[in-house]
């Protein structure tokens, strides 16, 4: 689904990657940083991964989403994943067990859902 993200609180470090099967910009990623202070907002058309760091104390994130969340749609791909080489601004990040255990993207594309 496509999203429309925006830090209402705090700071983060907001990322997209194209995961489109034969994109031209496959793998590539685009990051930056939207703030309760910079009013930016990042759109993250479908197809598209989307993860972010916490920069602040705390933060909040709103999105406003093209559909309804759909928990067996859901994937991921490893944040530190060399393949990508993102960004990051952080560097022991906390993570959730489902992105401390994501495939990277080579892993990723080799699923049967990837071709699709």
């Amino acid at each position: 689904m496509a999203k429309l993200v925006r830090c209402t609180s705090g700071c983060v470090y907001d990322v997209a990657v194209d995961l489109r099967a034969g994109s031209a910009t496959f793998g590539r990623w685009y990051g930056l940083e939207l703030s309760a202070d910079n009013l930016l907002q990042l759109y993250v058309p479908v197809g598209f991964g989307h993860g972010f760091a916490v920069l602040s104390e705390c933060a909040e994130i709103q999105y406003k989403c093209s559909a309804y969340y759909n928990a067996q749609a859901e994937g991921a791909i490893r944040w530190n994943d060399p393949d990508l080489a993102i960004g990051w601004p952080v560097a022991n990040p906390s993570l959730s067990e489902r992105d401390r255990s994501a495939p990277t993207l080579a892993r990723y594309r080799q699923a049967p859902a990837f071709h699709i």
